[in-house]
């Protein structure tokens, strides 16, 4: 089908990454950069997990700061890759150690993710913290988390916010994942979070503007627009009010500008594509958010359209063209 979404979208090649992600730090093309190697415990049956920025926070792996990131499990972001299924009652609980200050006075908040932002999967829950250890955070679910790829594809990573709050010094930090009540999945994964000195710029896409349709991946045929437009949110650490433009080079490379200075890039490799940055006004500039429509050359094939700031992870997303 000419011009649909791949899957509804498909994101991350990116763990984006196809089957079970190995015990190394990875990049997850469409997700940002993965921040967190993996080492599953003797015996241990759960997902494997990395941790990954959350793609509207640029403090929530930064020292002093509430932990907010994505945990991402070891399946596809491509919708057409089933996620997990878990029955009611699945737990997890996610262990802090103790470099990490409590907040018992703070309530966690977190969202059941199918792989993509601005996109909850709408399965009811309860999240809170350990009465018995405050740097605990428990979630349950409260009904059964489908797989049924590719709109809800079951669940691919979990947003956690208003955690604990993060060491004062940078460094490798062990976090515990227990789940229990989950069959087969139940088991301990340890993953170690790498949390950076200060905050780090961030790009990503931004689906709230689409209703939460991935654009992570689609699909298109040679000559033809992308059925969404490549909308990005860029989040600068102490500019918050800057207005986020962009330019086109002589080598058909984007530069991302901030009040006209560059921070970043936008590039594509693979077969061949035409960016075009599409005016939205000074109001979403100054929110940071830009949109790119993407066209289709005449070869069909894979092509990768990537986006970094300076001194940030690259966000990647992916489109197909096809022939029909």
């Amino acid at each position: 089908m000419p011009n649909r979404i791949w899957g509804y979208a498909t994101r991350l090649s990116h763990r984006l990454l196809g089957s079970l992600i190995l015990p190394f730090v990875l990049l997850a093309p469409g997700a940002m950069a993965v921040l967190l190697t993996v080492a599953p415990l003797a015996r241990a049956q759960p997902p494997r997990t990395t941790v990954a920025y959350q793609p509207m926070s640029s403090h929530g792996l930064s020292a002093g700061e509430p932990f907010e990131a994505w945990i991402v499990f070891d399946r596809s972001l491509n919708p057409v890759v089933a996620g997990y299924a878990l029955p009611a009652g699945a737990t997890f609980r996610f262990v802090f150690p103790p470099a990490f200050t409590p907040q018992p006075n703070v309530g966690p908040e977190a969202v059941l993710l199918y792989g993509w932002p601005q996109r909850a999967a709408p399965i009811p829950f309860t999240v809170g913290l350990d009465p018995a250890d405050p740097r605990t955070i428990m979630l349950q679910l409260a009904a059964p988390f489908p797989s049924d790829p590719p709109q809800r594809p079951g669940l691919k990573a979990v947003h956690l916010r208003m955690g604990p709050r993060n060491p004062s010094q940078a460094g490798e930090y062990p976090i515990i994942m227990q789940v229990s009540e989950a069959g087969p999945l139940s088991g301990n994964t340890q993953v170690i979070a790498h949390i950076t000195s200060t905050p780090v710029p961030i790009i990503a896409a931004y689906n709230q503007l689409h209703e939460g349709q991935n654009e992570d991946w689609q699909e298109l045929r040679p000559g033809s627009l992308a059925p969404l437009p490549l909308d990005l949110l860029v989040t600068v650490p102490g500019e918050p009010r800057a207005s986020i433009t962009l330019q086109m080079t002589p080598s058909s490379e984007l530069v991302i500008l901030s009040d006209g200075k560059r921070i970043g890039t936008i590039t594509t490799r693979g077969v061949p594509l035409t960016l075009t940055p599409v005016p939205l006004g000074p109001g979403f500039a100054r929110l940071g958010i830009v949109r790119i429509q993407a066209a289709a050359g005449g070869v069909p094939g894979q092509a990768v359209v990537e986006a970094q700031l300076v001194g940030g992870p690259p966000y990647t997303l992916h489109l197909a063209v096809v022939q029909s």
